[in-house]
């Protein structure tokens, strides 16, 4: 039993932030498509995300 809580545990560290990461995406290419202009704005930041995540780890590895 104690085995199962640890694995449930290590599942979502391991895809707790992919998963946030493409729920934004999802988020903002429907915003662009269904609000107009305020929607695109909403879509330049929830698309950029990734880009943004990927630079800083990236960034981070590299300064090390």
């Amino acid at each position: 039993m104690h085995g199962s809580s640890d694995l449930a545990r290590l599942w979502i560290r391991v895809f707790a932030a992919p998963v946030l990461l493409a729920a934004a995406t999802i988020l903002g290419l429907l915003a662009a498509l269904l609000w107009g202009t305020a929607g695109q704005y909403v879509a330049w930041v929830t698309v950029g995300a990734p880009v943004a995540v990927v630079g800083w780890v990236w960034l981070r590895r590299f300064s090390q």
